[in-house]
C-alpha cells in the first residue's frame, strides 16, 4: 500500500510538496509504458527541474524517484537497464568488425601522431565496448548518465581506450577539498568528470605513453564534453586500486592524490562495504583551477 506524505520532503537538495509529489505520481501513471527515463523526464518538464544550462536535471530526478519508491510512495515500472547491460555484455563477446583498425602485435616505440576517436552510438563503440570487456580489469558495464568514450588510435593501429563519465555520487574527501574551493554540491555533479576506464592494450610497450594520453585526452574531453552537454568541466577524478596499480601515470601526468577510498560500492539506493579501498586522484582542467587544487591539498596534508 503506498505512503502519503503529508508534509514537505527534501530530496537531492529539492523540498517536495505534496503538489510537487502529486506530479510525480501523475508522470508516473501516464508513461509507466514508455519506462523509467520518460518518466523522468516529463517529471523534470512538469515540475521545471533544469541545470543552469536548460538541460533537464533526469539523472537526479530518477534518484529521487528511487527514494520515493523506497518510501512507498510510488512503484516505478522495472528497470530497463539490467536487460539493457546483459545484452550488452553478451554483444561484447562477439569480436566486433574492426573495418580499417589493426590491432599491432608489437608497438615499442612512441608514435609520431595520435588520434583520439569519439566512440559513441557508432562502430567505434562497438569495437571500444569489446575491448574494454576483454583486456579491462574492470571489464565493460554501462554507465548511467553523461560519458564520452574514445579509441586510442595511431595510424589506424588502436593502442588502447580511454572514458570519461560523470563523477563518483558520495566521496567525502573529494567533496571536502573542492567545496574548500567553493563549489557545490551542484558543482560537484556537473562540474567533475571522472576518468571512469583507461586501457593501454597488451600489445602496446611504449615507455611514457600512459601520461602522455592522459594529457591528451583531457585536453579532447574538455572541448568534446563542453559541446556534447552545454557543461564546461573544472576537475577531473579517478580511482587507482593500490594492488594492481601504483598510480605513476597519474603522478607523472601530474594528478593529485588526495585520499582513499572507504570501499563502498553502491547498490541500488544503499552502500556495502565490498570493495578494496582505491587512491583517489583529482586533476584541476584548467591553470586557475589546479592552482586552488594544489593550494587545498597541500593546506590539507599540512593537516595531518
Amino acid at each position: 500500500m503506498k505512503s502519503k506524505i503529508t508534509t514537505p520532503i527534501t530530496l537531492r537538495g529539492r523540498k517536495f510538496t505534496a503538489s510537487s509529489i502529486g506530479a510525480v505520481k501523475s508522470c508516473v501513471k501516464e508513461y509507466r509504458k514508455f519506462g523509467r527515463t520518460r518518466i523522468s523526464r516529463e517529471v523534470c518538464i512538469r515540475l521545471k527541474w533544469k541545470q543552469p544550462n536548460g538541460w533537464l536535471k533526469d539523472r537526479a530526478c530518477r534518484d529521487v524517484m528511487i527514494q520515493l519508491e523506497t518510501l512507498g510512495v510510488i512503484k516505478l515500472p522495472k528497470s530497463k537497464l539490467n536487460r539493457k547491460a546483459k545484452a550488452e555484455k553478451k554483444t561484447n563477446k562477439t569480436e566486433p568488425s574492426f573495418g580499417n583498425y589493426l590491432i599491432n602485435e608489437n608497438v615499442s616505440e612512441i608514435p609520431e601522431s595520435i588520434e583520439l576517436i569519439l566512440a559513441k552510438s557508432n562502430k567505434e563503440e562497438q569495437i571500444w565496448n569489446y575491448l574494454v570487456e576483454k583486456y579491462h580489469y574492470l571489464g565493460h558495464k554501462v554507465i548511467v548518465g553523461r560519458c564520452l568514450k574514445y579509441l586510442i588510435v595511431s595510424n589506424n593501429i588502436i593502442l588502447g581506450a580511454i572514458a570519461y563519465s560523470s563523477p563518483a555520487w558520495r566521496l567525502g574527501t573529494r567533496n571536502q577539498i573542492l567545496q574548500k574551493m567553493g563549489f557545490t554540491s551542484d558543482d560537484i555533479m556537473n562540474k567533475v568528470i571522472n576518468n571512469s576506464r583507461f586501457l593501454i592494450l597488451p600489445t602496446v610497450k611504449v615507455q611514457n605513453l600512459a601520461s602522455k594520453l592522459l594529457s591528451l585526452s583531457l585536453n579532447k574531453v574538455v572541448t568534446d564534453w563542453t559541446w556534447y552537454y552545454s557543461i564546461k568541466p573544472l576537475v577531473a577524478e579517478t580511482f587507482v586500486q593500490p594492488s594492481k596499480f601504483y598510480g605513476t601515470s597519474y603522478k607523472a601526468a601530474n594528478w593529485l592524490e588526495i585520499g582513499i577510498t572507504k570501499g563502498y560500492a553502491k547498490s541500488g539506493m544503499s552502500y556495502h562495504n565490498s570493495q578494496e579501498p582505491k587512491k583517489i586522484y583529482l586533476y584541476g582542467l584548467n591553470n586557475q583551477t589546479r592552482s586552488k587544487l594544489m593550494k587545498v591539498v597541500i593546506s590539507e596534508s599540512e593537516k595531518d
